[in-house]
């Protein structure tokens, strides 16, 4: 026959159980500790060395009107999105896309502005090339293209279907 669990009764604690402690002895089976490696808790903290790298540009992109204005980091993370109320008016799919497109541009002018400031501190072209930092050239072409594909004008009431009223 298989033994029976102990019974537990209503009045059951770790103590009554195991006894005062569960180890007698400190569980340590390591080397002490080193006073040299240990942590002074008490000790000054050290500030960090001052450095003007900084680890991300931001850019802004804004509607011609100025009705939307998006500013993002060069990998594209928004920081701040500024919208008149009108905006808040027009269709949310048609606003996403605007505020998408106006991300992915100052997202390009970010990045534009990193790759002067790493080429300036020393960074070789081949690696800003790696890095997938876009050029002027290439900053330039993505806005004219984006402008002539989709334009900056406001949305208006009278727009409908692509004609005016």
């Amino acid at each position: 026959m298989s033994e029976q669990p102990p019974r537990i009764d209503a009045e059951w604690s770790a103590d009554s159980m195991f006894g005062a402690t569960i180890h007698e002895s400190p569980v340590f089976d390591g080397a002490e500790a080193d006073p040299e490696t240990t942590l002074d808790r008490d000790a000054p903290e050290l500030e960090a060395p001052k450095s003007d790298f900084t680890p991300y540009s931001t850019g802004e992109a804004a509607l011609r009107g100025g009705d939307i204005v998006v500013s993002a980091t060069d990998s594209a993370v928004p920081l701040a999105v500024r919208l008149t109320a009108d905006q808040l008016r027009r269709d949310p799919d048609d606003l996403g896309d605007d505020i998408l497109r106006l991300c992915k541009l100052a997202a390009n002018r970010a990045g534009l502005l990193r790759r002067a400031y790493l080429a300036e501190i020393g960074v070789p072209e081949s690696a800003l090339d790696l890095l997938e930092l876009p050029s002027q050239d290439a900053v330039e072409h993505y806005e004219l293209a984006a402008e002539s594909e989709h334009g900056y004008e406001p949305h208006s009431w009278l727009d409908r279907d692509g004609d005016s009223w």
